[in-house]
């Protein structure tokens, strides 16, 4: 078992992805021991860098990974999920509204999102390269708002307009696996 306490809600959301995985193509992880070493616990390793009462946008989220194990770890934090495939968000909703998450979900391109009030930090997991996600959502994040971007090993922090690249570092975990880290700052 993980070393890490994972929360009841933690684990229903691993339910709701175990339940539908096959059907909606979500992931091949098939156990809770993979999805919460794999998925949710890099995923809530990102809070160390959000603010209290942040606003959270994740881009491309998929099955809602890393912003729902975020949302469910803070409470404190409101969401924004987007992705462009309508099954995925209709997954996303249904746990919103399954754990009673403050998010709101929608099914639309990133470039064509339009948000009543700007993100204090932006999440992606292998959506696009950091460098065109960084120019999808600078329009989305206010000035001195964050980008957490879990990458692979080998790719840099580098400059892009309207981002300052902070630093690129590695999560370590407990099984010895580490996950590399960009963050940047919205200029």
């Amino acid at each position: 078992m993980w070393s890490h306490k994972v929360s009841d809600r933690q684990l229903a959301y691993c339910r709701h992805i175990l339940r539908f995985r096959k059907a909606l193509n979500l992931t091949s992880v098939d156990s809770l021991e993979g999805l919460v070493t794999r998925f949710i616990l890099p995923s809530v390793a990102l809070e160390a860098w959000i603010g209290t009462n942040a606003s959270l946008l994740d881009i491309g989220s998929g099955m809602g990974i890393p912003g729902i194990p975020l949302l469910i770890a803070r409470p404190d934090l409101s969401g924004v999920l987007v992705d462009r495939r309508m099954k995925r968000v209709e997954f996303l909703r249904h746990v919103v509204r399954a754990l009673g998450l403050k998010c709101r979900v929608y099914c639309a391109d990133a470039a064509k999102v339009r948000l009543d009030v700007a993100a204090d930090v932006v999440v992606a997991r292998a959506v696009a390269n950091p460098t065109e996600l960084l120019r999808l959502s600078a329009p989305l994040v206010r000035r001195g708002g964050e980008a957490l971007l879990p990458t692979g090993s080998s790719v840099a922090a580098e400059g892009v307009d309207s981002w300052c690249a902070l630093d690129r570092v590695a999560l370590q975990f407990g099984d010895g696996s580490a996950q590399p880290v960009l963050r940047y700052r919205r200029l």
